[in-house]
């Protein structure tokens, strides 16, 4: 299998060969520092090729299929829906999907969302779906409830999640996270670049090299239309910062990389979204933000703006929801010094 995939990027592996042991190596230390850390849901396991193909540099995507291909529809959205409800609770669930069906695709266009990105799909149109998160299931959540809502059974390769390629040696609840989502998306892996990147050394050469193997595969998948791609462009989760009575105080967003600013600018449409559970009543609380046409949008707006607009808008909805602030200092930081740069 191997084989197949330095054949399938055969002139980057004729340059810069195979440096998997080296980016694990490093991958090694960050992992171990991930799961001290206070509530830690992901376990790291062992870099193996051999078990996990998936781990070596050159697989920077991995297809999505259909788990239950057996079974009929209504059978396996049925198992879906128990599945998401084990996490979420079943009136939450039902809750949030009304929600999903109910929501128009902005303020201004009353076409509800599911129908615009079935049409969108159709015209071969690329959607990015941001979403933030304080724990990671979040993320998975929001992809399965629109999976779930949207019927998207048919269209699993036409769906992805971006994830970072460490994540290629995590597992949660006692399942590989690959595994938790490759029935419902293809799976693209990046190399953020990120003060924990480069805290535990991971080589910049090596980040490099995945990211164009990356793109490529991207493109190719873009070129096809009609692709839905989940994304945390920050790289991490939300960071809570508590007062010196061990109380959040308030809530920080991530600095974002120019990378992924610049990702976006491939796509069609780019829609924000959170799903959180609440501190204060401890209720799940979605909120989807305006489908933004991001080609209509950069006629008056930079990307940087478009990005910076999509993240207060999450920020927005985290406020509302745990009733604290969400410093955006360190992003629109680098959000400012990208424009200048530019």
């Amino acid at each position: 299998m191997l084989e197949q995939q330095y054949d399938k990027y055969s002139q980057f592996y004729r340059k810069f060969g195979d440096p998997s042991e080296r980016l694990n190596a490093s991958y090694d230390s960050w992992l171990q520092d991930m799961a001290s850390r206070p509530g830690a849901e992901l376990v790291p396991f062992e870099f193996d090729l051999e078990k996990y193909p998936e781990q070596d540099i050159y697989f920077p995507k991995i297809e999505g299929y259909d788990k239950y291909s057996r079974l009929p529809d209504f059978m396996f959205y049925a198992g879906l829906n128990a599945t998401i409800s084990r996490s979420l609770g079943f009136i939450a669930c039902q809750k949030l999907i009304g929600k999903i069906k109910d929501q128009p695709t902005s303020a201004e266009e009353s076409t509800p969302l599911l129908k615009r990105l079935a049409n969108d799909q159709r015209e071969g149109k690329n959607t990015m779906f941001v979403t933030s998160h304080f724990t990671f299931p979040e993320l998975g959540l929001f992809k399965a409830l629109r999976f779930y809502s949207k019927r998207d059974r048919q269209r699993i390769n036409m769906g992805g999640i971006l994830m970072n390629k460490l994540m290629a040696r995590q597992a949660y609840k006692g399942k590989k996270l690959t595994d938790q989502f490759a029935p419902i998306a293809d799976i693209y892996f990046s190399y953020p670049k990120s003060a924990s990147a480069e805290k535990h050394n991971v080589p910049n050469d090596i980040m490099m090299l995945g990211n164009a193997l990356l793109m490529k595969e991207l493109k190719s998948s873009l070129k096809t239309g009609g692709l839905e791609l989940d994304v945390a462009l920050t790289g991490k989760q939300i960071t809570p910062i508590k007062n010196e009575g061990g109380d959040i105080d308030h809530y920080e967003m991530p600095p974002i990389d120019p990378a992924s600013v610049n990702l976006m600018s491939y796509f069609d449409n780019v829609l924000g979204a959170t799903l959180i559970k609440s501190p204060i009543t401890n209720e799940w609380v979605m909120n989807i933000g305006d489908l933004i046409d991001i080609k209509e949008s950069t006629k008056t707006n930079t990307l940087d703006n478009i990005v910076g607009n999509v993240y207060d808008g999450i920020a927005t909805s985290i406020e509302k929801v745990t009733h604290k602030e969400v410093d955006m200092n360190n992003f629109r930081s680098k959000i400012g010094k990208l424009a200048i740069n530019k």
